[in-house]
């Protein structure tokens, strides 16, 4: 109905699970990285668990597209099975033959048992996958646990997954199913998406869709996050309601309000914290007190408050008024000219080591030397972490410069050109809108991130580099196994950037900057 109005080839936000629009958010792929790692084990039980609408099934789709063809899977999408039932269930998945007339619980188990001797004997292993497992009880996980138990020269030919809702963790810690609880090799809780997640989503499905232009401002994915709090189902359901609202509006673009009004004819309620729930509380409980108290005695002093509070809100309006910044007017002998990118481009280069003529700078003649651009839009936090020089963007009043951020030391100093000037952290913060470009040299010519369970020379270098630089125990191979994956999450903890056990650019970046302290830095490296 929308579809031409917004030039998309299919509706972007269908709630059924489609491997078109798979998106993994940072922390679907820790939930994947947690599977993966529980299914190398031998044997044994993986968990996930989740609020409804997180997207547990699609991180066990992707799960389950990247095993080998030697693992056979019986995936059971209804629970509410007694043990015969369940047995019988995962025989039909596995199509293992067996008597119908005569099914019995020991009858289905020897059959399951000799059919996973049989498997395991031709190097093969079985998986069982359980949705919605919180409503298995205790007599069907029980035969479960039983299955897992079989085994042949030390060797498990039999793992289970389930996934679940959050009832399922509160279900283990039972009494009665500690034995069960022993034997879970690996657990994931998938939380909703954060705000930039949510924002990456929903780009992430309309461009599959064919977006061609921006449908969504950026106070629309504030206001869609707040009414789904980064469930992704809630996501899907309140995006789709307001393109056919804005379609509706004749609007091209969707706004907040746009999303407002779809979060009301939807019923949906933006949640409130339970700080904000109780300072709600006090403040009725005090109207309550001052009322019973006597309104009228406290009243002067009331009035008197409420002018302080007037008189200094007129106190910080003037100064800020009074303490705008000033432009580079503080620097009557800045040649602004060279406010110009190739100019800064070039200055990029020379603080790298390389002499680039403005007129033919660009950002692939670093390529040679695996010297690349990494462009982003930013925060002074990260500039500071990322700890490279940066050419900046500042505006005022529509004029653009572009600017190096060439240290920081007591201030910030920038270059245009060969001027430097030295100008403080709010002035900075005032006309820098977020754009910066650095150069950094990659460690070797692919892009991709690495990360678990891949297999390249690229890998080995990483582990070299831990062993190198953190003493740290890894074996000298090319698999990025789990315990690189806990190295490669320490080191991003400590440089304080998403620890997602990925070590992608920003990431390598910081370890080259360990491993050459000679490049250039805005601050010492540590």
């Amino acid at each position: 109905m929308y579809q031409n109005f917004f030039s998309l080839k299919v509706p972007p936000f269908c709630i059924s699970p489609d491997p078109d629009f798979l998106f993994l958010s940072e922390r679907h792929k820790e939930a994947l990285a947690h599977l993966n790692y529980g299914l190398r084990g031998n044997g044994g039980f993986v968990l996930l668990t989740g609020e409804v609408g997180t997207g547990k099934t699609i991180v066990c789709r992707a799960l389950l597209n990247a095993l080998p063809e030697s693992i056979d899977i019986a995936c059971i999408a209804n629970p509410a099975l007694n043990e015969i039932e369940l047995l019988a269930s995962v025989c039909d998945e596995f199509k293992i033959d067996y008597d119908t007339s005569k099914s019995s619980l020991k009858l289905l188990f020897d059959v399951l048992k000799h059919w996973m001797m049989h498997n395991l004997a031709q190097g093969r292993c079985a998986i069982i996958l359980i949705d919605e497992a919180q409503h298995l009880s205790f007599a069907v996980l029980e035969q479960l646990r039983l299955l897992t138990n079989i085994d042949a020269n030390n060797k498990k030919p039999l793992q289970v997954i389930l996934i679940g809702q959050t009832e399922l963790q509160q279900k283990l810690k039972l009494k009665e199913f500690r034995q069960l609880a022993q034997r879970i090799t690996a657990r994931y809780h998938l939380l909703p998406l954060s705000r930039p997640q949510c924002e990456y989503y929903i780009e992430h499905r309309l461009r599959v869709a064919g977006a061609q232009f921006p449908i969504f401002d950026k106070g629309a994915f504030v206001q869609v996050f707040k009414y789904s709090q980064g469930v992704p189902r809630l996501i899907n359901l309140l995006c789709e309601r307001c393109l056919l609202s804005a379609y509706t509006q004749d609007k091209a673009t969707i706004s907040a309000r746009v999303v407002q009004q779809a979060a009301i004819e939807m019923h949906f309620s933006a949640s409130t914290s339970k700080f904000g729930q109780y300072w709600k509380t006090l403040l009725c409980v005090t109207l309550g007190l001052l009322v019973i108290f006597n309104l009228s005695s406290i009243a002067p002093n009331l009035n008197r408050l409420y002018k302080n509070v007037f008189i200094s809100e007129q106190i910080i309006e003037t100064q800020a008024i009074v303490n705008k910044f000033h432009w580079f007017s503080d620097y009557s002998t800045l040649d602004l000219s060279k406010g110009t990118y190739p100019v800064a481009l070039a200055t990029l280069y020379t603080l790298w080591g390389y002499s680039i003529p403005t007129e033919k700078v660009n950002c692939t003649q670093g390529a040679s030397v695996s010297l690349v651009c990494f462009s982003i839009r930013s925060n002074m936090a990260e500039l500071s972490n990322l700890n490279y020089p940066a050419i900046l963007t500042l505006k005022n009043a529509g004029q653009g410069v572009y600017v190096v951020l060439y240290k920081i030391d007591q201030g910030y100093q920038l270059l245009l050109g060969k001027q430097l000037i030295t100008v403080s952290k709010k002035w900075l913060e005032y006309y820098w809108e977020g754009d910066l470009t650095l150069l950094w040299k990659r460690p070797f010519k692919e892009t991709n991130s690495l990360k678990f369970s891949q297999k390249s020379k690229n890998i080995q270098w990483l582990k070299q580099v831990f062993i190198a630089l953190q003493g740290a125990e890894l074996n000298n191979d090319e698999y990025f196994d789990w315990p690189l994956v806990l190295q490669v999450r320490q080191f991003q903890q400590t440089h304080y950037l998403d620890s997602d056990g990925v070590a992608g650019s920003r990431t390598l970046m910081l370890l080259m900057q360990a491993l050459n302290p000679q490049f250039p830095h805005l601050r010492e490296v540590l």
